[in-house]
């Protein structure tokens, strides 16, 4: 396994460790190392790994050496037995639901115990699977271009509980990348889909009594098919420099609004409502508003900010990743043709 790490060729032969290999993404990153050459994985998964994981990439890939590594990311001090002998950990584990405390606990605290862990160790590389919620989107142009040099929250509560976990995420990855000095690989994913997926992005809209409010409109969805975000992270971690961030999307992005109809055509129909932007925007403000004098009765769920955030029609860039030798292997179009397939025979 070679890892290029600078202008001057580095390799190291170790040991890869996928955190969160039994979720989702962490599955298909497995797969994707696994393809580009990598022959000894560690997989972390909390308590067991799902059923036919192992069995599945050991048949696809019999030179490899592949292990379950089980750890509580949330158990500090007692995850030295989980990165022993790794010399790359890739980051995947992530808090995705329950409330607020629940999301920062398992995305925050879990990465400084493994981030600890990892140091001490002697971990040499470290790669961060990271969000599109930490972009400083607030205040780009309609039209402009999102990519790595956008910048990022400096705080990020503004964007919620998922936004703030992943921000103080990234701000702590830093940290502890000055403290230990390990090299660093950072990759921000958008809306992440395929089947096992969600299907309707908070980017797209939202169901509500007996609606779906149509809220994206003519911004684009920067989608990227979970077999060609586990590819990019596959190929980030294993080439490029230290010290790199990337932006992951695909190529020929749709509208929201092209992409509900797509859904309300093949998966499931549903009645509706398209929301002006400007009357998001002004929706929003009252929500905020009403939260506030209500003292919370009502949830502010969108709020100005978090509209200004998601919905300014923006362009998306995977320039970079092309640049280290990644392109999508699924088209937007199959993705799409794949997820909508899937998930009518789920009754989605």
């Amino acid at each position: 396994m070679t890892m290029t790490t600078s202008m001057n060729d580095k390799s190291s032969s170790s040991t890869v460790l996928v955190t969160g290999a039994a979720g989702f993404l962490g599955q298909r990153i497995a797969r994707s190392l696994l393809a580009e050459g990598v022959t000894d994985l560690r997989l972390h998964v909390r308590h067991t790994a799902p059923q036919g994981l192992v069995e599945a990439l050991q048949r696809d890939f019999p030179a490899a050496r592949i292990e379950i590594g089980t750890g509580n990311l949330l158990a500090r001090g007692t995850l030295t037995p989980l990165v022993q002998g790794v010399g790359c950990v890739v980051h995947a584990a992530a808090g995705m639901k329950g409330g607020a405390a629940d999301m920062f606990a398992n995305t925050v605290i879990g990465t400084r115990n493994l981030l600890e862990a990892a140091g001490e160790q002697g971990v040499r590389r470290v790669v961060l699977i990271s969000s599109f919620a930490v972009f400083r989107t607030e205040q780009l142009s309609p039209g402009a271009t999102l990519d790595e040099t956008t910048p990022t929250e400096t705080v990020g509560i503004e964007k919620g509980a998922y936004g703030y976990a992943k921000t103080r995420q990234e701000q702590l990855f830093r940290e502890f990348e000055q403290r230990f000095g390990f090299e660093s690989v950072v990759l921000r994913p958008g809306v992440i889909y395929g089947p096992g997926g969600g299907a309707l992005s908070p980017r797209v809209g939202l169901k509500a009594m007996g609606f779906f409010f149509s809220l994206g409109g003519k911004a684009l969805l920067p989608l990227t098919y979970v077999d060609n975000c586990a590819d990019a992270v596959a190929r980030a971690t294993l080439h490029a420099p230290s010290g790199a961030v990337f932006s992951v999307v695909d190529d020929e992005l749709p509208t929201c609004s092209a992409y509900l109809r797509a859904y309300c055509r093949s998966v499931q129909k549903m009645r509706v409502l398209p929301v002006p932007h400007w009357a998001l925007v002004k929706g929003a403000a009252w929500l905020q508003h009403y939260h506030k004098v209500s003292k919370g009765q009502l949830p502010a769920v969108f709020t100005p900010y978090v509209v200004r955030s998601m919905f300014t029609p923006l362009q998306y860039s995977n320039a970079a990743l092309k640049q280290i030798g990644w392109a999508p292997r699924v088209s937007t179009a199959e993705g799409m043709r794949r997820s909508f397939e899937a998930w009518k025979a789920q009754g989605r």
